[in-house]
C-alpha cells in the first residue's frame, strides 16, 4: 500500500485507486492510529480532488461498502470540507446517523461535522433537541457532543447545560460517558460554570464525574470528604443502637 501511495494517485473514478482504498481499509489497521498515514493521505487526496457537492456520491459509495474502515474514511474525509459544511450537510447526513453504531464515529461526526454546522446555522439547535429526545442512545449522545464546537468557539454553554440536565440523573453508561466528557469540555473554557453544575449534582455517577474533573480535581478532594463524613455518620448511628 505504501508503494502505491508514492506514485501519483488519480481521482476515486480511476480504478486502481478505488482498490488502493479497499486493500487498505480491509485490513486490521486501526482507523484512528497514530501510525496510519497512508489514510490520512487517502482522505487529504479525496478532499483536494472533490468539491463538497462532488464527495457526497463518493461519501455514499464508502459509507455502504459494508466495512467499517471505509465508513470511517467517509467520516474522516467529510470533515475536511468543514469551510464548506452547509444545511445541505445537516440534511445529507441526518438519512446516515441511524446507522452508526460506533462511538468513535459518533463522536467525530457529532463534535467535527455537527458541530462546525451548528456553529454556523444555531437555528439547527431544534433538530439537536430532537434528537435528544429521541430513545435512542447514539442520539442522545451525538446531541449532547455536537455542543462541543459551541463551547469551543464561543463559550457558548447554553445549549449543552441545557442537555446535561435532561442527561445527568439518566443511568445508561454511554449517557454517563458523554456528560462527562462535555463537563470536561465545559472545564477547560468555563470552568466555574462546570464546577457550578457538579456541585450542584452531587449524585453524578462516578464514571461522569471521574471524566468531568480531570480539569477539576479539587472537586474530587470535597466528594472524598463528603464520603468519609458519610461513612463515619453511618458507622455512628449503627454503633449506637
Amino acid at each position: 500500500m505504501t508503494y502505491r501511495l508514492k506514485r501519483q494517485l488519480k481521482r476515486l473514478g480511476n480504478k486502481q485507486f478505488t482498490e488502493d482504498i479497499k486493500t487498505f481499509i480491509r485490513t486490521s489497521h486501526k482507523f484512528y492510529g497514530k501510525n496510519v498515514p497512508e489514510l490520512k493521505t487517502l482522505a487529504k487526496r479525496l478532499h483536494e480532488e472533490q468539491s463538497l457537492k462532488e464527495f457526497y456520491p463518493v461519501f455514499n459509495r464508502l459509507w455502504h461498502s459494508g466495512y467499517q474502515g471505509e465508513k470511517s474514511l467517509a467520516i474522516y474525509t467529510l470533515q475536511l470540507y468543514k469551510d464548506d459544511f452547509d444545511l445541505k450537510t445537516w440534511n445529507f447526513l441526518k438519512t446516515k446517523i441511524k446507522e452508526i453504531k460506533s462511538p468513535d464515529q459518533i463522536e467525530s461526526i457529532a463534535i467535527e461535522i455537527i458541530g462546525n454546522i451548528l456553529l454556523k446555522y444555531p437555528r439547527l439547535d431544534k433538530e439537536i433537541l430532537k434528537l435528544s429526545k429521541s430513545k435512542n442512545q447514539w442520539f442522545k449522545k451525538l446531541a449532547i457532543m455536537s455542543t462541543f464546537q459551541l463551547i469551543k468557539k464561543k463559550s457558548n454553554t447554553k445549549l449543552a447545560l441545557y442537555l446535561l440536565d435532561i442527561y445527568v440523573n439518566q443511568p445508561e453508561s454511554l449517557i454517563q460517558e458523554s456528560v462527562g466528557k462535555t463537563l470536561r469540555e465545559i472545564s477547560i473554557y468555563k470552568p466555574e460554570i462546570a464546577k457550578r453544575f457538579i456541585l450542584k449534582h452531587s449524585q453524578i455517577s462516578e464514571k461522569a464525574f471521574l471524566i468531568a474533573t480531570e480539569n477539576l480535581k479539587e472537586l474530587r478532594k470535597i466528594r472524598k470528604l463528603k464520603k468519609l463524613n458519610n461513612s463515619s455518620r453511618w458507622f455512628f448511628w449503627r454503633n449506637i443502637r
